[in-house]
């Protein structure tokens, strides 16, 4: 009756985070320059039928990640073309994040902490917000909350199936976004120091992580070794620039105070800056007071605690700002510890109702009923107006830094009813046999400027959906 209890709670939880992340996901996902390069890229590649040597571009630096993200995508790809399809994957793997958070809890440490801290990553803004679009650092948490159930199984339990098995999420995490080099530092620093690494365990943990980037390696070998000078460029030249002027104890106080509290309340207080404030000083103090004790602390505890301490340095070498998407790999591990702090120093009870409230409210101001983002359904939409009737071309003026030429020229080639041209700029004013319904898509400040004149064309409503970008029909 208990294991059946427990398979009808985690396919609930799994029900709900889903069902937070892929409601009306239309109308909240992100289709912005990232997802269109991205998908322009699974495009190419598909068609070309040649092998992903690649991911994408680093944040910072002339460099590329690892591919592992766009063999994510290409998964998606397979099943649909649609900007929906690598979305709704992302929120399947965060929803699927709350299982392992529940198991990993519950297996080292306690149930009632496994029910708790699950529901609350399921229902945490931060992690909704994130895990409604495709973008390669999303899945980051799900890959650190495996890293963990992995190390411990080896630690505590010596099964050396699951030594394997870490090398793998760490070395994934690290793939999807450079943010990952932590979890994958420490995964590598934890073994070291269990002292349960022998020479041939170092061997067999170079091979699969070699093995795992192997199609990086193959890039860097066919273009001498290209993304490779261009990371140690970056490291020089972040040495020897004025960029050192954001490093050091003063920076790092000032982001902690402002970003690391609102991160946190991101996370679980709902956007509230105040308890963003509190829950920082409860890290630091815990933290501090663990440290300083830690020999007396749970063996089991003191890798998350270590975690912690390890992620707060290393984000102190980091030399340019932080957003809140570099810190996505702590989500699952902050939301464990807060919920063991609660347990703690508040007692079982009233952590329960205090994070039964919690919940409540977090549901009530979540980000999955909220504003959206009207750019993906102004797209879909006013491409369903302008490809009704057959023998039609566009033609585009807009400013390129804005990229939505680039979002629409995508989703055009998805549609049944193609255009008769792609590119047809300087169609609109001459006569072709072949065009007898001409649209010009432009910027309000450069409508009247050619390839077309608009206030001879009929301007398409767009309402509710107003854009920024007018649609205006000629007949030809």
């Amino acid at each position: 009756m208990k294991n059946k209890f427990i398979r009808i709670f985690l396919i609930w939880i799994f029900l709900i985070s889903f069902f937070l992340r892929a409601y009306r996901l239309p109308y909240y996902i992100s289709y912005h320059q990232d997802q269109v390069r991205d998908l322009f890229y699974i495009k190419e590649n598909f068609e070309k039928g040649s092998l992903i040597l690649l991911g994408p571009k680093a944040s910072v630096g002339n460099f590329f990640l690892p591919p592992f993200w766009y063999y994510l995508m290409s998964f998606a790809y397979v099943f649909s073309k649609s900007p929906l399809a690598p979305a709704i994957l992302t929120a399947m793997l965060s929803s699927v994040t709350s299982i392992v958070i529940f198991l990993f809890i519950k297996k080292f440490f306690d149930q009632g902490s496994a029910f708790l801290a699950s529901t609350l990553y399921a229902i945490s803004p931060l992690s909704i917000e994130y895990s409604r679009f495709a973008w390669n650092p999303n899945p980051i948490p799900l890959f650190t909350i495996l890293t963990f159930y992995f190390l411990y199984g080896f630690l505590f339990e010596r099964k050396e199936k699951y030594l394997w098995w870490g090398i793998v999420t760490a070395n994934l995490a690290f793939q999807l976004h450079y943010q990952g080099l932590v979890i994958f530092i420490f995964y590598f620093l934890s073994i070291l120091f269990s002292k349960k690494f022998s020479l041939k365990r170092f061997l067999q943990y170079l091979l699969i992580n070699f093995i795992l980037v192997l199609p990086f390696f193959i890039y860097e070998i066919q273009n001498n070794f290209k993304n490779t000078s261009g990371i140690i460029n970056f490291l020089i030249s972040s040495q020897a620039t004025t960029k050192l002027k954001f490093f050091g104890i003063p920076f790092f106080i000032k982001f902690i105070l402002k970003d690391f509290s609102f991160f946190l309340a991101r996370i679980m207080f709902f956007k509230n800056q105040l308890l963003g404030y509190l829950s920082l000083g409860i890290l630091f103090l815990s933290l501090g007071l663990k440290t300083l004790f830690v020999k007396k602390q749970n063996r089991y505890e003191k890798p998350l605690i270590f975690f912690l301490v390890f992620s707060l340095i290393m984000l102190f070498f980091y030399k340019n700002s932080l957003i809140d998407f570099y810190l996505l790999f702590l989500i699952p591990i902050v939301i464990i510890y807060f919920v063991f702090i609660f347990n703690k120093f508040l007692g079982e009870k009233l952590t329960l109702w205090l994070l039964f409230i919690l919940i409540l409210i977090n549901l009530f101001k979540s980000p999955a009923f909220g504003d959206y983002d009207k750019t993906y359904l102004w797209i879909k939409e006013s491409i369903k107006k302008v490809t009704t009737k057959k023998d039609y071309c566009l033609a585009y003026n807009i400013f390129p830094q804005n990229f939505i030429e680039s979002k629409y020229r995508y989703m055009m080639t998805l549609v049944k009813n193609k255009p008769v041209y792609y590119q047809c700029q300087q169609i609109i004013y001459r006569c072709d046999p072949k065009i007898k319904i001409g649209y010009y898509l432009c910027e309000d400040a450069i409508c009247n400027i050619p390839p077309a004149d608009s206030s001879i064309g009929k301007l398409i409503d767009m309402k509710p959906l107003d854009y920024g970008v007018k649609i205006y029909e000629f007949k030809l």
